[in-house]
Order: C-alpha cells, then structure tokens, then sequence
C-alpha cells in the first residue's frame, strides 16, 4: 500500500513534527530540518505545549552556572551583569551533570571536539552541582528572542576570541573549558534543552514561570531572586578556588600522592598528554586536588579538532535580522546588545 504524500506543513514521513513547527524558534534552516527529527526537541514542543509556554518561548531563556562559575566564585558576578543588562531570574535549580546529558545537550557540536577536550570535559562538569536559571528578558526587542540576544551577548568560549564588553570577558573567562556559563542559542533550543535538562529536574521549578500563572517580579532585589536563594547550596558543594593554573601546580607539587608526582615529573604543557593518561584511569578522589588539577588541564588543552565543523554552529543575531526584514530599523538599532 503507498502512503500518501504529507500535507503541507504536516508531519512528514520519518517525522511526527510538522515541517513549519519550528519556523518561529529558530532563523536557522539546517536546525530547522535535523531538530524535527530529534527526540528532544519533539518532547520539549509537547511539552511547552502543555503548559501553553510557545508563547513565552521568545521572552524567556536559561543560564546554566557550571561548576568552574561556582569554585572561581563568580555565580553572584555573573547574575549581577545579566540582571544589569535586563536578564531577570524568574525561576531557578541545581543540576548535576553527567556524560550522557553533556554528550545529548550539545549532540550536534560535540563532534568538533578535540579528544583532549573529551577526556576532560566529564571530570569538571561532573565535579558538583550546576546552578540552572530561567531569565526573562526585560530588554529585548521585538525582533530578537531572549536566547539569541543573550547569545550574542555572551561572547565565545574560546578567550582568542574575546569581544571586548562581552560577557564572558566580564566575568574573567580563563579558558576554553573554564568559561563559566551555558546559554541556549535561539529559542529552540531553550526547548530543546530544557527538555533534557527535565530528565534530572522535573518542569515544577519553572512551570508557573513559563506557563503564566507566575508573575515576572522585575523589582525584586537580586538578593531575593530564586537564583541567588542557591547560592549557598552550590557554594557548600564546590570549595573556592582561584582557578590560576601556577598556583595550582605549586600547591600540587608539594602535596603527596600521584598528581603531586605528576606535578613534580611532568610541570609543563607539553606533558599534559601524561596528565590525561592519568585522567583516562579514573576521577580526581583527591578532594583537595580536585581544582588543583582541573585548573592545570583545562588551561593545557587544545579545545576543539583543527579543521572540523560542528554539525549545527551557533545561532546568529544577523540571521534573526534578516528575517525580520534585512537591516534593523531605527527602533532595532536602540537597543543594542550592550554585553
């Protein structure tokens, strides 16, 4: 028997999401395509369906705190900037990692990264608690979702890359790895990867925010919001550290144990293939080493394979823009992305 040709704008063979489901959440056409076949998005569109949050999608998006945010201290920094340039806390969690959601939220960039990177990336985003915030964007205009301006804002993870005024410059990125925040790029995937993210945290935390029933309390004072009613948790679970890879190697090297031989033996970048065969064994047990290391690694590392692109790269603003109609108006011109 032959089944019938979809209808436009129907679901088409091989996918139960219709070809124009995406059309509003993303500027991207290739993310458009690959994202109707991806169980995440599908259960996340469901989802925010349920709780009638498609047309918050635009208003809201997440800033995940990684560990490396919570041991250099900056989690209080960071909230701070994004509340300043009108990105709200309306709602907020822990999260922990570990490497099947590391791998599953970024699926379609992981491919580009280096094998140096994946022997690392597990050890520091599975080394505590992440702190996961729902924004709502006070400040965007009507053309740019709250997920692409705050994208365009942050700025890359790669310091070589470094705009000055963005975000991550601000708040003191020092590498690839420690690079202290997580954004989702244009509004699906705000819910693509709150989907993920739902497995670990259920949907309780944000509901009301994204569905409605809450309401947006932009005065509160950033001591009040829900983001900042965790620090402590998180604080309590990762031990401060300063991050700065001489000290760490200085304070390794007259401990004992094997990272404190490995610090002695093989202190310099080029042995960080040494550091990684270590790694390769098992966990950092050593609490008291654990950021010293981290901090040694992540600086030594090359981040992503030379020559290879990611399956989806991130979103862009000017993509946005064209779509609105070419070049922003005088309107869209005011309210720049000041991060």
């Amino acid at each position: 028997m032959r089944t019938a040709p979809a209808a436009p704008g129907s679901a088409a063979p091989g996918s139960a999401v219709a070809s124009t489901a995406l059309d509003t959440l993303t500027a991207d056409p290739a993310k458009r395509e690959v994202y109707r076949y991806d169980t995440y998005a599908r259960e996340g569109l469901r989802a925010f369906a349920g709780m009638t949050a498609l047309r918050r999608s635009h208003d809201v998006t997440f800033v995940v705190l990684k560990p490396d945010a919570v041991a250099g201290r900056r989690c209080e920094l960071i909230l701070r900037i994004l509340r300043e340039e009108g990105w709200v806390p309306a709602a907020a969690t822990t999260v922990r990692f570990d490497p099947l959601l590391t791998r599953e939220l970024w699926r379609y960039q992981f491919n580009a990264a280096s094998a140096q990177r994946i022997d690392v990336v597990d050890h520091l985003l599975g080394s505590g608690p992440s702190l996961l915030v729902l924004l709502h964007d006070t400040r965007r205009p009507a053309w740019m979702p709250a997920s692409v301006r705050l994208t365009a804002a942050k700025g890359s993870a790669d310091p070589e890359a470094a705009r000055h005024g963005d975000l991550r410059t601000r708040i003191g990125r020092i590498n690839g790895l420690f690079n202290f925040v997580h954004t989702a790029d244009d509004p699906a995937d705000v819910i693509r990867e709150l989907q993920l993210f739902s497995y670990r945290t259920g949907w309780d935390w944000c509901r009301d925010a994204l569905s409605g029933t809450g309401s947006w309390d932009t005065g509160r004072p950033q001591a009040e919001d829900p983001a900042h009613a965790l620090l402590d948790t998180v604080h309590a679970a990762i031990p401060a550290h300063d991050l700065d890879v001489t000290a760490a190697l200085r304070r390794l090297s007259a401990g004992s144990g094997r990272w404190a031989a490995l610090a002695r033996a093989a202190g310099t970048p080029d042995r960080i293939g040494e550091w990684l065969a270590e790694l390769r064994r098992g966990p950092v047990t050593d609490e008291a080493a654990r950021w010293d290391v981290l901090t040694v690694v992540t600086q030594w590392i090359d981040c992503n394979e030379a020559g290879v692109a990611p399956i989806l790269p991130t979103s862009s603003a000017a993509a946005w823009r064209a779509a609105a109609g070419g070049q922003p108006t005088a309107e869209q011109e005011a309210e720049p992305c000041r991060v």
